[in-house]
Protein backbone atom coordinates (compact mmCIF):
# COMPACT_ATOMS: atom_id res chain seq x y z
CA UNK A 1 0.00 0.00 0.00
CA UNK A 2 1.36 3.12 -0.93
CA UNK A 3 1.85 6.13 1.44
CA UNK A 4 0.37 9.20 0.57
CA UNK A 5 0.87 11.35 3.55
CA UNK A 6 2.25 14.49 3.08
CA UNK A 7 4.90 16.26 5.22
CA UNK A 8 3.48 20.05 5.03
CA UNK A 9 5.83 20.85 8.65
CA UNK A 10 8.05 23.26 6.90
CA UNK A 11 5.76 25.11 4.62
CA UNK A 12 3.02 25.58 7.33
CA UNK A 13 6.03 27.06 9.94
CA UNK A 14 7.40 29.20 6.82
CA UNK A 15 4.18 30.64 6.31
CA UNK A 16 3.20 30.88 10.10
CA UNK A 17 6.92 32.95 10.52
CA UNK A 18 5.41 34.96 7.30
CA UNK A 19 2.28 35.84 8.28
CA UNK A 20 3.41 37.39 11.78
CA UNK A 21 6.22 39.37 10.60
CA UNK A 22 3.46 41.10 8.17
CA UNK A 23 0.91 41.72 11.02
CA UNK A 24 3.26 42.88 13.16
CA UNK A 25 4.56 45.35 10.75
CA UNK A 26 1.22 46.31 10.50
CA UNK A 27 0.78 46.45 14.26
CA UNK A 28 3.92 48.90 14.01
CA UNK A 29 2.73 51.06 10.96
CA UNK A 30 -0.66 51.35 12.82
CA UNK A 31 0.99 52.53 16.24
CA UNK A 32 2.78 55.08 13.78
CA UNK A 33 -0.16 56.55 12.44
CA UNK A 34 -2.18 56.96 16.12
CA UNK A 35 1.20 58.67 17.82
CA UNK A 36 0.98 60.74 14.48
CA UNK A 37 -2.48 62.08 14.68
CA UNK A 38 -2.06 62.58 18.97
CA UNK A 39 1.34 64.67 17.89
CA UNK A 40 -0.52 66.77 15.25
CA UNK A 41 -3.34 67.18 17.89
CA UNK A 42 -1.11 68.25 20.44
CA UNK A 43 1.06 70.62 18.30
CA UNK A 44 4.61 68.70 18.37
CA UNK A 45 4.18 66.92 14.93
CA UNK A 46 4.15 70.34 12.91
CA UNK A 47 6.53 71.02 10.46
CA UNK A 48 5.88 74.52 9.32
CA UNK A 49 8.45 75.94 11.52
CA UNK A 50 11.16 73.21 10.66
CA UNK A 51 13.86 75.75 9.00
CA UNK A 52 14.85 76.63 12.49
CA UNK A 53 15.57 72.99 13.21
CA UNK A 54 14.06 69.81 15.03
CA UNK A 55 13.41 71.04 18.23
CA UNK A 56 14.22 68.55 21.34
CA UNK A 57 10.62 67.77 21.78
CA UNK A 58 9.79 66.78 18.46
CA UNK A 59 13.02 64.88 18.40
CA UNK A 60 12.29 63.27 21.70
CA UNK A 61 8.75 62.21 20.76
CA UNK A 62 10.16 60.99 17.19
CA UNK A 63 12.56 58.21 19.52
CA UNK A 64 9.67 57.20 21.75
CA UNK A 65 6.97 56.61 19.54
CA UNK A 66 9.11 54.63 17.07
CA UNK A 67 10.76 52.52 20.21
CA UNK A 68 6.63 52.02 21.53
CA UNK A 69 5.13 51.39 17.96
CA UNK A 70 8.39 48.83 17.14
CA UNK A 71 8.39 47.29 20.23
CA UNK A 72 4.89 46.41 20.14
CA UNK A 73 5.15 45.26 17.05
CA UNK A 74 7.74 42.75 17.25
CA UNK A 75 6.24 41.68 19.85
CA UNK A 76 3.00 40.94 18.25
CA UNK A 77 5.10 38.96 15.52
CA UNK A 78 6.71 36.84 18.23
CA UNK A 79 3.13 35.82 19.90
CA UNK A 80 1.69 35.20 16.45
CA UNK A 81 4.38 32.49 15.62
CA UNK A 82 4.08 28.86 16.16
CA UNK A 83 7.74 28.79 17.26
CA UNK A 84 9.61 28.66 20.89
CA UNK A 85 13.34 29.06 19.45
CA UNK A 86 14.77 32.13 20.61
CA UNK A 87 16.77 33.02 17.74
CA UNK A 88 13.44 32.97 15.35
CA UNK A 89 11.82 35.28 17.69
CA UNK A 90 14.79 37.56 17.78
CA UNK A 91 14.47 37.62 13.54
CA UNK A 92 11.26 38.11 13.40
CA UNK A 93 11.20 41.06 15.25
CA UNK A 94 14.74 42.33 13.29
CA UNK A 95 12.17 41.59 10.00
CA UNK A 96 9.27 43.82 11.50
CA UNK A 97 11.85 46.92 12.22
CA UNK A 98 13.36 46.01 8.44
CA UNK A 99 9.71 45.69 6.93
CA UNK A 100 7.97 49.04 8.77
CA UNK A 101 11.24 51.11 8.25
CA UNK A 102 10.81 50.52 4.21
CA UNK A 103 7.89 50.55 3.90
CA UNK A 104 7.82 53.92 5.53
CA UNK A 105 10.19 55.39 3.30
CA UNK A 106 8.51 54.35 0.50
CA UNK A 107 5.27 56.24 1.54
CA UNK A 108 7.14 59.29 2.62
CA UNK A 109 8.91 59.27 -0.59
CA UNK A 110 5.83 58.82 -2.71
CA UNK A 111 3.11 60.56 -0.47
CA UNK A 112 4.89 63.50 0.61
CA UNK A 113 3.63 62.94 4.26
CA UNK A 114 4.47 65.16 6.54
CA UNK A 115 3.64 63.02 9.47
CA UNK A 116 6.24 63.29 12.13
CA UNK A 117 6.84 59.94 12.69
CA UNK A 118 7.49 58.74 9.39
CA UNK A 119 11.34 59.51 8.88
CA UNK A 120 12.21 59.56 5.38
CA UNK A 121 9.01 62.22 4.63
CA UNK A 122 10.56 64.53 8.56
CA UNK A 123 13.73 64.79 6.27
CA UNK A 124 12.32 65.90 2.71
CA UNK A 125 9.89 68.12 4.35
CA UNK A 126 11.99 69.54 6.27
CA UNK A 127 14.59 70.66 3.38
CA UNK A 128 11.70 70.99 1.36
CA UNK A 129 10.10 73.93 3.45
CA UNK A 130 13.23 75.60 4.27
CA UNK A 131 14.40 75.54 0.55
CA UNK A 132 10.84 77.41 0.26
CA UNK A 133 11.61 79.96 2.83
CA UNK A 134 15.20 80.93 0.62
CA UNK A 135 12.79 81.83 -2.55
CA UNK A 136 10.38 83.58 -0.71
CA UNK A 137 13.68 85.54 0.59
CA UNK A 138 14.65 86.18 -3.08
CA UNK A 139 13.49 89.74 -4.44
CA UNK A 140 11.18 89.73 -7.37
CA UNK A 141 11.98 93.11 -8.58
CA UNK A 142 15.65 92.79 -9.58
CA UNK A 143 16.05 93.42 -13.07
CA UNK A 144 18.33 95.56 -15.48
CA UNK A 145 18.08 98.97 -15.00
CA UNK A 146 16.16 100.40 -18.56
CA UNK A 147 17.98 103.27 -19.93
CA UNK A 148 14.59 104.81 -21.83
CA UNK A 149 13.27 105.08 -18.02
CA UNK A 150 16.20 106.48 -16.71
CA UNK A 151 16.81 109.25 -19.06
CA UNK A 152 13.15 110.24 -19.11
CA UNK A 153 13.61 110.76 -15.18
CA UNK A 154 16.28 112.77 -15.42
CA UNK A 155 16.28 116.53 -13.92
CA UNK A 156 17.53 119.65 -15.28
CA UNK A 157 18.10 120.82 -11.91
CA UNK A 158 20.89 117.51 -11.62
CA UNK A 159 23.02 118.81 -15.26
CA UNK A 160 25.72 121.02 -14.82
CA UNK A 161 24.80 124.50 -14.77
CA UNK A 162 26.90 125.13 -18.31
CA UNK A 163 23.89 122.61 -19.36
CA UNK A 164 21.28 123.81 -17.47
CA UNK A 165 22.08 127.50 -19.13
CA UNK A 166 22.20 126.01 -22.67
CA UNK A 167 18.79 124.24 -22.42
CA UNK A 168 17.51 127.14 -21.23
CA UNK A 169 18.79 129.20 -24.04
CA UNK A 170 17.57 126.88 -26.88
CA UNK A 171 14.04 126.85 -25.05
CA UNK A 172 13.95 123.21 -23.57
CA UNK A 173 11.61 123.21 -20.76
CA UNK A 174 12.38 120.27 -17.80
CA UNK A 175 9.10 118.28 -19.53
CA UNK A 176 10.35 118.42 -22.86
CA UNK A 177 13.73 117.41 -21.71
CA UNK A 178 12.48 114.29 -20.18
CA UNK A 179 10.26 113.49 -23.28
CA UNK A 180 13.20 113.94 -25.85
CA UNK A 181 15.87 112.42 -23.60
CA UNK A 182 13.31 108.99 -22.93
CA UNK A 183 12.24 109.25 -26.87
CA UNK A 184 15.96 109.27 -27.92
CA UNK A 185 17.15 106.26 -26.37
CA UNK A 186 14.13 104.67 -26.80
CA UNK A 187 14.75 105.03 -30.41
CA UNK A 188 18.24 103.55 -30.24
CA UNK A 189 17.55 100.65 -27.64
CA UNK A 190 14.77 98.11 -29.21
CA UNK A 191 12.15 96.64 -26.66
CA UNK A 192 13.01 93.11 -28.13
CA UNK A 193 16.79 93.61 -27.04
CA UNK A 194 15.62 95.21 -23.42
CA UNK A 195 13.29 91.98 -22.73
CA UNK A 196 16.42 89.58 -24.21
CA UNK A 197 18.51 90.80 -21.25
CA UNK A 198 15.91 90.71 -18.60
CA UNK A 199 14.62 87.48 -19.53
CA UNK A 200 18.46 86.56 -19.11
CA UNK A 201 18.59 88.26 -15.52
CA UNK A 202 15.77 86.70 -14.65
CA UNK A 203 16.70 83.28 -15.77
CA UNK A 204 20.18 83.71 -13.85
CA UNK A 205 18.19 84.56 -11.13
CA UNK A 206 15.93 81.28 -10.80
CA UNK A 207 19.35 79.90 -10.06
CA UNK A 208 20.12 81.35 -7.40
CA UNK A 209 18.76 78.42 -4.75
CA UNK A 210 20.87 75.50 -6.93
CA UNK A 211 23.66 77.52 -6.87
CA UNK A 212 23.95 80.14 -4.29
CA UNK A 213 27.84 80.34 -3.59
CA UNK A 214 28.30 80.95 -7.57
CA UNK A 215 25.30 83.41 -8.06
CA UNK A 216 27.23 87.08 -8.07
CA UNK A 217 29.35 85.65 -10.28
CA UNK A 218 27.39 84.67 -12.83
CA UNK A 219 25.43 87.28 -12.12
CA UNK A 220 27.94 90.04 -12.42
CA UNK A 221 29.46 87.92 -15.94
CA UNK A 222 26.22 88.67 -17.32
CA UNK A 223 25.82 92.17 -16.37
CA UNK A 224 29.16 93.10 -17.84
CA UNK A 225 28.35 90.99 -21.26
CA UNK A 226 25.04 93.04 -20.87
CA UNK A 227 26.70 96.61 -20.55
CA UNK A 228 30.24 96.66 -21.87
CA UNK A 229 31.78 95.68 -25.49
CA UNK A 230 30.29 94.63 -29.08
CA UNK A 231 27.08 92.79 -27.73
CA UNK A 232 26.09 95.25 -25.32
CA UNK A 233 22.24 96.55 -24.77
CA UNK A 234 23.94 99.16 -26.21
CA UNK A 235 26.88 100.13 -27.02
CA UNK A 236 29.13 102.45 -28.20
CA UNK A 237 27.30 103.14 -31.69
CA UNK A 238 23.82 103.28 -29.64
CA UNK A 239 24.95 106.37 -27.90
CA UNK A 240 26.01 108.20 -30.47
CA UNK A 241 22.94 107.91 -32.47
CA UNK A 242 21.18 109.02 -29.37
CA UNK A 243 23.51 111.44 -28.92
CA UNK A 244 22.53 113.07 -32.37
CA UNK A 245 19.20 112.66 -31.78
CA UNK A 246 18.88 115.06 -28.36
CA UNK A 247 21.48 117.12 -30.67
CA UNK A 248 18.80 117.80 -33.16
CA UNK A 249 15.40 117.42 -31.57
CA UNK A 250 17.22 119.85 -28.91
CA UNK A 251 19.24 122.42 -30.68
CA UNK A 252 22.15 122.21 -29.16
CA UNK A 253 25.72 121.57 -29.93
CA UNK A 254 27.20 118.40 -30.20
CA UNK A 255 29.36 119.03 -27.00
CA UNK A 256 26.14 119.79 -24.80
CA UNK A 257 24.66 116.37 -26.47
CA UNK A 258 27.04 114.22 -25.37
CA UNK A 259 27.47 116.03 -21.90
CA UNK A 260 23.67 114.84 -21.71
CA UNK A 261 24.44 111.52 -23.06
CA UNK A 262 26.68 111.17 -20.15
CA UNK A 263 24.76 112.16 -17.25
CA UNK A 264 22.05 109.98 -18.59
CA UNK A 265 25.04 107.05 -19.01
CA UNK A 266 26.66 107.89 -15.28
CA UNK A 267 23.13 107.41 -13.72
CA UNK A 268 22.71 103.94 -15.95
CA UNK A 269 26.05 102.62 -13.99
CA UNK A 270 24.97 103.69 -10.83
CA UNK A 271 22.14 101.53 -10.95
CA UNK A 272 23.86 98.96 -12.71
CA UNK A 273 26.77 99.21 -9.53
CA UNK A 274 23.25 98.88 -6.86
CA UNK A 275 22.24 95.96 -8.83
CA UNK A 276 25.68 94.66 -8.33
CA UNK A 277 25.41 95.55 -4.83
CA UNK A 278 22.12 94.18 -3.90
CA UNK A 279 22.97 90.17 -5.58
CA UNK A 280 26.24 90.42 -3.41
CA UNK A 281 23.93 90.77 -0.23
CA UNK A 282 21.28 88.65 -1.55
CA UNK A 283 24.22 85.77 -2.09
CA UNK A 284 25.37 86.18 1.85
CA UNK A 285 22.09 85.88 2.67
CA UNK A 286 20.97 83.01 0.02
CA UNK A 287 24.03 81.62 1.55
CA UNK A 288 23.34 81.88 5.18
CA UNK A 289 19.78 80.22 4.74
CA UNK A 290 21.14 77.32 3.25
CA UNK A 291 23.62 76.85 6.09
CA UNK A 292 20.54 76.44 8.22
CA UNK A 293 19.00 73.95 5.97
CA UNK A 294 21.66 72.02 5.88
CA UNK A 295 21.89 72.15 9.74
CA UNK A 296 18.10 71.69 10.24
CA UNK A 297 18.40 68.52 7.80
CA UNK A 298 21.33 67.29 9.44
CA UNK A 299 20.05 67.53 12.47
CA UNK A 300 16.28 65.93 11.84
CA UNK A 301 18.33 63.11 9.75
CA UNK A 302 20.44 62.44 12.90
CA UNK A 303 17.76 62.16 15.54
CA UNK A 304 16.18 59.57 13.01
CA UNK A 305 18.86 57.63 12.66
CA UNK A 306 19.31 57.35 15.99
CA UNK A 307 15.03 56.61 16.68
CA UNK A 308 15.90 53.89 13.95
CA UNK A 309 18.68 52.36 15.95
CA UNK A 310 16.70 52.03 19.21
CA UNK A 311 13.96 50.96 17.28
CA UNK A 312 15.85 48.14 15.53
CA UNK A 313 17.23 46.87 19.27
CA UNK A 314 13.40 47.59 20.79
CA UNK A 315 11.90 45.52 18.32
CA UNK A 316 14.64 42.59 18.42
CA UNK A 317 14.32 42.57 22.31
CA UNK A 318 10.11 42.60 22.12
CA UNK A 319 10.41 39.52 20.04
CA UNK A 320 12.67 37.40 22.11
CA UNK A 321 10.75 38.96 25.02
CA UNK A 322 7.30 37.77 23.20
CA UNK A 323 8.28 34.36 22.22
CA UNK A 324 5.82 31.33 22.65
CA UNK A 325 6.75 29.14 26.37
CA UNK A 326 6.90 25.63 25.86
CA UNK A 327 4.36 24.35 27.88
Amino acid sequence: MTDTTLNTGPYVSNHSTLTAIIAGTVVALGLMVMFTLLGLSIGIASLEAIGDGLGIGAAIYIVVTQLISLAVGGFAAARFMTTFDINSAALAGLAVWALTTLTVAYMGLNAGTSAISTSSSLVAQTAKTSAGAVKAITPEDISLPDMSEISGSISMADLPPQLQQALQEAGVTPSQLRAEAREAFRNVISQQEMNRARSLVTATLSDIVAQPYTFSEEMNNLLDRLVIGENAVFNEEDLNQAQNTLETRLGITPAQAQELVNEVQDVFNSAVETLRQTVSELQEQIIAEAKDIQDAVAAAALWLFIASLLGLGAATAAGVFGRRSVV
